[in-house]
């Protein structure tokens, strides 16, 4: 049995398989503001990664946050999903930005 499934017997010849999820939902609340009232609407979205190999696990959640998120902010738009790494600064340069 592979490592994202379980079996568990429950007697009398029954079994209980569980398997592991790779499901990611994204949570949105959409408000429309009218004459002193709040309507508002509840957006779900569910994505299956069960087939998406785990190195490409964030650069698919960036893609999502992007298509689908309330708020995005891309400061380089050459990569925009690149993963940035503080820049190298001698222990002198802590003042930096």
């Amino acid at each position: 049995m592979g490592e994202d499934k379980a079996s568990f017997h429950l007697g009398g010849g029954h079994h209980l398989m569980i398997k592991t999820s790779q499901i990611v939902t994204m949570k949105e609340t959409v408000r429309l503001f009218k004459n002193g009232k709040v309507i508002e609407l509840d957006i779900e979205i569910k994505a299956d990664f069960e087939k998406i190999p785990p190195e490409h696990h964030h650069t698919f959640i960036h893609m999502m946050t992007a298509k689908y998120g309330g708020v995005v902010n891309i400061h380089d738009n050459t990569d925009p999903f690149k993963i940035e790494d503080a820049p190298k600064r001698r222990w002198y340069q802590f003042w930096k930005h």
